[in-house]
């Protein structure tokens, strides 16, 4: 075992050195292949936004294109191109200036077949065209060819560059008699491509940048113009006074067609970017050595305007694609230090693994034999559990029958001690019968039969009275069956409080019932109920001073998720040391043979058995005091009905019961 952890170790360390070496391959290989994928991004991007460019050119182009056309079949421009009256020259002077204001176009005017101006918008400023002859501009002749001439230039008398548009005006529909053309700047159109922060520039049929959101790369040629041309593109001041510069490239070639290429431009300093064409053309040279701020490198793509002949350029920073390589190659290398990591930790385990598994095989061993040891043992003891568990669960059986036969015991002692009472009610209903039955029969044999159908009426209300103290009694006594339901608290109470009555127990001659209307039924068990108020009713009884002083008050209110019973009792209270005993079973204050401590410790079971709590308490001036919480029903506590007929709308009903005795 040992031999295998140590060969585990060795070949650890070879595949960590093996992989270690590998490293620069991983780093070059996914540096060449992330930048080869970056690449064609960034070509197929520069396509994408090329053509964007050029359809945002054309689009500011065609802005003004319709003009020129329009105004060529204009009633107003015909007129003037066959008769050039002053007055009529003057209408179309305004008519234009308006013209040019609403449009957005930079200047607007009428040549006449000469090439002279006849008719400007800006016929009212100091470089008014009216008057000059245009006719050398290639706007011009193209017009007089008959096609709509498009040209890129500086204006001869403003010397600010803009786009021509022109068209021939033919008042007859055949003859050239003059030129309508449209000037415009292509400023919105720059000052958008400026805060798109983006490398654009546009070279007309010259090589030479005419459009260029780097104001430091205008009238910049691409490459040396002919020496041929040079002289006659100067003396034509299509460009102005610019000294048609070379463009800073130090490294590369500009793309011919779709294709990536890669250069290199020198960054042009301010101070001359800023200058006048004029000043710029003199100090260029002599300080271009001195005041180069550094190089860039750019990835240029390319794309044609043909109808006007120009090119479109888009430059990307070449540091966008070394930055994005750069970061894939730390991220590959990072990946295969951390491959390499994993690795060696997972061979690490492998051979730690091997190292524990001897001692665990040894481990495993000891603790089988002390398993053995340890079952024979728990076996016996697991035997003698099983006794004890057994044992116990009979006691616990027996004490649960005890219990129930005990809480059976004390209803049947209680039903004892009112035996007496019982006994002197219906001796008095018995009594009264018997005189009523011989009364009835002398009057039947009198024929008296109304006297008699009285008397019958008295002795069937007598056996309805001597009916309900049994059915009480009987109700009382019934063993309960443990199933909760929804239960009126106000008709188990007032059972408890007949049974009380009938009973003629002493001290109970005086019980005031008052409840809220509309009482929500509770979750209990009717009978077990009754056992509860019964209990707490012959303790409040007992506890009063005397029959005729005697007074107990049961109060029945609605709580918000409980009902709350509270009966009060004028009695001597409760000891304070005895209040938190009350409840424990089998204690008492009562002298011997007078109970066994159990009411209210079963009293307090039923409750808990409920859901509901008991507690007790003395009164300020002397008594003590029971209050019962019960749950309500959910399922009617929301239906809002009254849940029993007996209930009424009154906010509070009282019912006084004083001890009464029948008289025959």
């Amino acid at each position: 075992m040992l031999r295998t952890s140590v060969s585990v170790k060795r070949t650890s360390r070879a595949v960590l050195c093996i992989l270690l070496l590998l490293l620069p391959v991983t780093v070059w290989t996914v540096t060449e292949f992330w930048r080869e994928t970056r690449l064609v991004d960034i070509a197929q991007d520069g396509r994408n936004k090329l053509e964007l460019y050029r359809s945002n050119l054309q689009g500011a182009i065609k802005e003004h294109e319709y003009l020129p056309i329009t105004l060529a079949s204009d009633n107003r421009i015909l007129n003037l191109a066959t008769f050039a009256d002053p007055a009529n020259a003057a209408q179309v002077n305004v008519y234009l200036e308006k013209l040019a204001a609403d449009s957005g176009a930079s200047d607007i005017y009428f040549m006449n077949r000469d090439g002279t101006t006849i008719a400007a918008s800006n016929w009212n400023s100091d470089a008014s065209f009216i008057g000059r002859n245009f006719s050398f501009r290639p706007y011009f002749q193209q017009a007089r060819r008959g096609e709509t001439g498009h040209y890129f230039a500086f204006g001869i008398t403003s010397n600010v560059p803009g786009y021509y548009i022109s068209h021939p005006v033919r008042s007859d529909g055949v003859t050239f008699d003059g030129a309508m053309v449209v000037k415009t700047h292509l400023d919105t159109l720059l000052q958008r491509w400026t805060k798109g922060g983006e490398s654009v520039l546009v070279t007309d049929e010259n090589g030479v940048v005419i459009i260029s959101a780097r104001p430091e790369w205008r009238f910049r040629t691409l490459e040396d113009l002919p020496a041929k041309n040079r002289p006659r593109i100067i003396a034509s001041r299509k460009y102005g006074d610019s000294p048609l510069d070379l463009m800073p490239l130090t490294d590369g070639q500009w793309p011919k067609g779709d294709e990536l290429s890669v250069l290199t431009l020198s960054t042009i300093p301010k101070d001359l970017s800023d200058m006048p064409p004029a000043e710029r053309a003199e100090k260029a040279e002599p300080s271009s050595t001195k005041t180069n701020l550094g190089k860039t490198t750019y990835l240029a793509t390319s794309s044609s305007l043909p109808k006007q002949g120009w090119r479109m350029f888009l430059l990307t920073d070449k540091s966008v694609l070394d930055r994005s390589t750069l970061s894939a190659g730390l991220m590959a290398g990072a990946a295969h230090v951390i491959f390499a990591g994993l690795v060696f930790i997972i061979l690490q385990r492998r051979r730690t693994m091997l190292e524990q598994l001897e001692i665990r095989d040894w481990s495993q061993r000891e603790l089988e034999r002390q398993v053995r040891l340890r079952t024979a043992d728990l076996m016996s003891t697991n035997l003698r559990l099983a006794q004890e568990i057994n044992e116990r669960s009979r006691t616990e059986d027996a004490l649960r029958s005890a219990q129930t036969e005990l809480v059976q015991t004390s209803k049947l002692a209680a039903l004892g001690q009112m035996s007496a009472g019982i006994a002197h009610e219906i001796n008095q209903p018995l009594t009264a019968i018997r005189s009523y039955a011989e009364n009835a029969l002398k009057f039947i044999s009198r024929g008296n039969s109304d006297t008699a159908n009285r008397n019958l009426q008295r002795i069937s209300e007598l056996t309805d009275r001597m009916g309900r103290i049994t059915s009480n009694l009987k109700t009382f006594a019934r063993r309960p069956e443990q199933d909760n339901q929804p239960v009126d608290v106000h008709e188990q109470m007032q059972k408890a409080i007949d049974l009380i009555l009938e009973t003629g127990r002493t001290g109970a001659s005086n019980i005031v019932l008052s409840y809220a209307p509309d009482l929500k039924p509770v979750i209990a068990e009717p009978n077990q109920l009754i056992q509860v108020f019964t209990n707490i009713l012959n303790n409040a009884a007992d506890a009063c001073p005397s029959d005729e002083d005697a007074k107990i008050e049961v109060h029945i209110t609605k709580g918000d998720d409980r009902l709350l019973v509270s009966i009060k009792d004028n009695g001597h209270g409760i000891l304070p040391e005895n209040l938190p005993k009350l409840f424990d079973p089998f204690f008492t204050t009562k002298p011997f043979g007078d109970g066994l401590g159990l009411g209210l410790s079963i009293c307090y079971g039923i409750i808990r058995s409920f859901g509901g709590t008991i507690r007790a308490k003395n009164r300020p001036n002397g008594g003590a005091s029971f209050i019962i919480e019960l749950r309500y029903d959910a399922v009617t506590a929301d239906s809002g009905d009254n849940w029993h007929s007996t209930q009424n709308a009154s906010t509070d009903k009282q019912i006084e019961t004083p001890h009464q005795s029948e008289s025959s």
